[in-house]
């Protein structure tokens, strides 16, 4: 019997060096991806003609990046148990609604890419600029508001952590998670779906309509750089919306099956499984704020060439390189068609 307790007591404590292991590492990974990534996706977008899909893009790397660096900061804090205070607790909220707020971002522009596949020649006319940017502040406020009892009743408690007061736990643990829960994930995840799906019925049904709008476009160069804005854009936000709902699923079930108490944990094989499944879905979903560059650049050869552009303009020296390359290649092959000519005429004499 003892022989079995103290078994079971050297797994607890391997799975827990394990589960240690990922918990502090996999946020670093995602800053030393996400952050010069959302930078760099910031600086490429703004080189291109000013839309509102454009703005949304920049509005989204930037919420992503401050969702990033804020998400390891509160790591950082709980990682290495800095004491904590009224302020601390209350930011942490601020953490939550600056991620939602980035969740969210996708819906619009999922929704405005809608709006601009199904109605293209009205769409200037649901978004302008101005309404863009009034929209992403209306967005802003009422998550915070949505916000608002979380961040009024979390402080800190006599324990020493950050929770609700004795009084408002039963309505936090029935209520409040699924509400915070269905605003966070679920409401994001079936709306980017349903758009996601409508936009690409809409581009199927709507080929001919848009090649005629493509050509009719072409007789001003202005119209025709913003249709090639417009369909980067709708490529890039096609495919960070597919990755968004692939990644943020695993977390969207653990919500929907943990309050059911499915997930055992009376062995520390079970434990040391539901505990990760915990932490995996959770690293999944906050990779959303991390990926979304790397989206871009493979999905969108436009992006890719504004993101070399600017790469050339901020550091010369790769530019000459690549001139430098393209000259070496082009030499080598005329000299190798030179050759081959020279080689036909031999055999003709």
């Amino acid at each position: 019997m003892n022989n079995t307790s103290d078994n079971e007591t050297d797994y607890y404590a391997f799975y827990d060096k394990i589960q240690t292991m990922y918990y502090a590492s996999y946020i670093w990974v995602l800053a030393a991806f996400g952050v010069p990534g959302n930078v760099a996706c910031i600086l490429t977008v703004a080189t291109m003609t000013m839309t509102t899909a454009t703005v949304y893009v920049v509005l989204l790397a930037a919420a992503d990046l401050a969702a990033l660096v804020l998400k390891l900061i509160y790591h950082q804090i709980y990682y290495h148990e800095v004491p904590v205070n009224t302020f601390i607790c209350k930011g942490d909220v601020v953490v939550q609604v600056v991620s939602c707020y980035a969740n969210w971002t996708l819906v619009l522009i999922c929704f405005e890419r809608f709006l601009g596949v199904c109605y293209p020649l009205k769409r200037n006319a649901y978004f302008t600029t101005k309404k863009a940017i009034v929209i992403a502040v209306l967005l802003g406020l009422t998550l915070c508001l949505c916000f608002l009892y979380g961040f009024v009743q979390m402080d800190k408690t006599e324990e020493g952590y950050c929770y609700v007061p004795e009084y408002a736990r039963e309505f936090h643990t029935t209520y409040w998670y699924w509400i915070i829960a269905s605003i966070y994930f679920f409401l994001p995840f079936i709306l980017i779906s349903i758009f996601t799906g409508l936009i690409i019925v809409s581009l199927r049904r709507q080929r001919k309509a848009r090649e005629t709008i493509r050509v009719t476009a072409q007789s001003t160069s202005g119209k025709t750089t913003e249709a090639r804005v417009e369909q980067t854009i709708c490529i890039m936000m096609l495919c960070a919306a597919i990755v968004f709902l692939l990644l943020i699923l695993p977390t969207c079930i653990y919500h929907s099956i943990a309050p059911l108490e499915i997930l055992k944990d009376d062995t520390p094989e079970k434990f040391f499984a539901s505990s990760m499944f915990q932490y995996l879905a959770i690293s999944l979903s906050e990779a959303n704020h991390a990926v979304n560059f790397y989206i871009y650049f493979l999905s969108a050869k436009r992006f890719r060439f504004r993101f070399r552009d600017l790469m050339g303009k901020c550091f010369p020296f790769l530019r000459r390189r690549a001139h430098e390359n393209i000259y070496k290649g082009y030499t080598s092959k005329t000299q190798s068609s030179v050759l081959h000519e020279s080689n036909i005429n031999v055999k003709i004499v």
